[in-house]
């Protein structure tokens, strides 16, 4: 059984080990849930580092509120280099989606155009990565969250999620590992 297919199913593991495994072997039997899915020892270890092993009465609940903030797309961008000359832009965008999936996308493109008194000349590079792969929110209320991802490729880490200003528990800018992204969805 797949017993981490989306945020739903992953706060009913959260709470179903609350209610019904004492507390010493809440993190044994969530580690043995993630075996029975198919995690190797090494990224077990890892997906259980954002979480608290249901140890605190209200983790699995923290877990889908922070779901629920994170869930969507995050974008950031940059440009140097001044139009009519030489230009580069790039977008990065971070998509979380409810079923536990991802999708980090980086768009560049690279353009220039010279001119001179008999020739004009124009270049444009448009170059792109996509990463695709599985993530995990913490079971905590912090401003500053650790992030389980890995991706299809079977590469694991951890990323740092900090919201920027929540002071009117407002989730639309956030810092992902440092850069500053803001989000797309419509409230």
């Amino acid at each position: 059984m797949n017993y981490f297919r989306d945020v739903s199913a992953q706060h009913d593991v959260l709470g179903m080990l609350y209610e019904k495994v004492p507390p010493e072997g809440r993190r044994a039997e969530l580690s043995r849930l993630l075996e029975e899915w198919g995690s190797r020892r090494t990224k077990r270890r890892f997906m259980l580092r954002p979480c608290s092993d249901g140890t605190k009465r209200g983790s699995a609940d923290w877990m889908a509120a922070n779901a629920g903030h994170i869930v969507g797309s995050w974008i950031r961008g940059e440009q140097e280099g001044a139009v009519g000359s030489w230009l580069s832009t790039m977008k990065e965008t971070w998509k979380f989606n409810v079923d536990l999936t991802y999708e980090h996308t980086t768009e560049r493109y690279e353009g220039g155009i010279t001119t001179g008194p008999f020739f004009q000349s124009s270049y444009s590079r448009p170059t792109g990565s996509v990463q695709r792969g599985i993530w995990a929110p913490p079971d905590w209320i912090r401003d500053q969250l650790d992030l389980f991802v890995m991706s299809s490729e079977g590469f694991a880490r951890q990323m740092k999620l900090e919201w920027v200003d929540n002071t009117n528990y407002d989730y639309r800018a956030c810092s992902i590992d440092g850069q500053r992204f803001g989000c797309d969805r419509l409230w």
